[in-house]
């Protein structure tokens, strides 16, 4: 029996999108750009996928960009708004952030300009009293994602946005699906990806204030306002419309239901001698830990031969072999931060699941330990 538990990683296409898609690619799409007929309809149903977006998200038509991913959206908004600002301006990004924000803010202190990482707390949250020491006069942009992806720690986006201030706000939303996207009233752009809700991969949208302008990534066409060149991908837009309005629909019920699928996992986990159990105030759908002396590459490969999916944190650095960097800002140890074991659940999981790799995990960690001699 195979057991998917890595929803933060990318969720399976829920039932109502993979219709969707069936139905889309039967169908003869032209390119939302052309005059005649086909293009016409093909641009009916684009801006009838931006238009149910807006709606999801409370916001307007003009405010939604339409981009390959929240990897595009989180760039074109870090390295879109502070390019139009004067070299040396400064910017700030929590220690945690996911690394599509994380180096695209780097990446500019190479071009001159000043960055700050905001420190966390050993719980995982935005160390608040630290935020506000880091601001200067001349910060133009803060970015600050509304749920940790590894483990899964709810940060304090509503005070940011209820600051007065100059400077604008950046939110990665990718994960806060489930719990529902922040309230937009003090956010100036937020970025979600349609593969964490059930949509497919490569489907991703930017919400950007009226009258906030960027420097665009893309060059090369008129599309989404010329802030975003490159031939509409309809199919995409739609799904990513069907994925958010079926995900809103079904919250309250999800909520529930993975809430208590999580406290039966961490019940039974909690109980293994050496386990620590990662971050508080945390989504429902994430739960990280390690197991004193376990690095993860051994579990992950135990747990894979039991036909269960689990992850060691952000499937965009799975491959590195450092600690992970969200667990060593919260102040473990590199040798703890190896160990990171995160499961995510969602809209496909079961109760059966869940209470099957609960039962298996303590034999796990037993056979890694003896493996590892410790």
């Amino acid at each position: 029996m195979s057991i998917y538990l890595d929803y933060a990683a990318t969720a399976p296409l829920r039932p109502e999108v993979r219709a969707l898609l069936t139905r889309c690619y039967n169908q003869d799409w032209g390119n939302a750009s052309s005059l005649h007929r086909d293009g016409h309809a093909a641009r009916m149903h684009f801006e009838d996928a931006r238009e149910r977006i807006a709606r999801c998200l409370k916001a307007k038509v003009e405010e939604i960009i339409f981009t390959s991913g929240a990897t595009e959206a989180n760039n074109l908004a870090i390295l879109g708004w502070m390019r139009q600002q004067p070299k040396g301006s400064h910017l700030i990004v929590s220690a945690i952030e996911h690394p599509s924000a994380w180096e695209a803010a780097e990446a500019l202190s190479y071009e001159g300009y000043q960055l700050d990482f905001a420190p966390v707390s050993r719980d995982g949250g935005l160390d608040l009293e630290a935020f506000r020491a880091l601001l200067r006069e001349n910060t133009r942009l803060v970015s600050l994602m509304a749920v940790n992806n590894e483990v899964g720690t709810i940060q304090p986006v509503e005070e940011l946005a209820g600051l007065n201030r100059s400077w604008k706000l950046h939110v990665d939303a990718v994960q806060s699906g489930l719990l529902g996207w922040p309230d937009l009233s003090g956010i100036d752009m937020l970025s979600l990806s349609a593969h964490k809700l059930g949509g497919p991969v490569g489907s991703g949208c930017l919400f950007l204030k009226q009258g906030l302008r960027l420097a665009p990534l893309l060059m090369g066409g008129a599309q989404e306002d010329h802030r975003r060149a490159g031939t509409s991908n309809v199919v995409a837009a739609l799904a990513l419309a069907e994925a958010m309005e079926v995900t809103r629909a079904r919250r309250t019920e999800e909520v529930s239901r993975v809430t208590e699928l999580r406290q039966g996992l961490e019940a039974e986990l909690s109980d293994i001698p050496g386990s620590v159990r990662l971050g508080s105030q945390r989504s429902p759908h994430i739960s990280s830990w390690f197991f004193e002396g376990v690095r993860a590459e051994p579990l992950l490969v135990r747990l894979d031969l039991e036909g269960i999916s689990a992850s060691s944190g952000s499937a965009c650095s799975s491959h590195s072999l450092e600690p992970s960097r969200v667990v060593t800002a919260m102040g473990f140890e590199p040798e703890q931060a190896r160990g990171l074991i995160r499961f995510s659940f969602g809209h496909g999981t079961t109760s059966e699941e869940v209470e099957s790799v609960a039962r298996r995990m303590r034999q796990i960690v037993d056979k890694a330990r003896r493996q590892d001699g410790t």
